[in-house]
């Protein structure tokens, strides 16, 4: 698969600092992985965007509910737990 047009979102501020600037240095373990990642932003346009916790509160409702499961997505259904999320992240605007 080639993704050209992609936006990296995380709630982890330094790594996603290691992405833009490399500000502070990135942690031996991972800076291999990370210059290769900034490497390949130089041929495609990948953003990387730190966002509280609170606002990828889906996203880790999400991620929880599968943790524990061998879990397959289905078009047009959601795991009740993420779907009371999502509807209070709509009711919020």
């Amino acid at each position: 698969m080639n993704y050209n047009e992609v936006i990296f979102e995380s709630d982890c501020l330094a790594l996603m600092n290691c992405f833009k600037d490399g500000k502070p240095p990135c942690p031996w373990e991972i800076k291999a992985i990370v210059d290769d990642i900034r490497s390949w932003t130089k041929t495609r346009r990948w953003s990387f965007i730190w966002c509280s916790r609170e606002i990828k509160r889906v996203a880790h409702g999400l991620a929880e509910f599968c943790a524990d499961r061998n879990f397959v997505f289905q078009a047009g259904w959601l795991p009740p737990a993420v779907e009371v999320l999502v509807s209070k992240d709509l009711n919020r605007s």
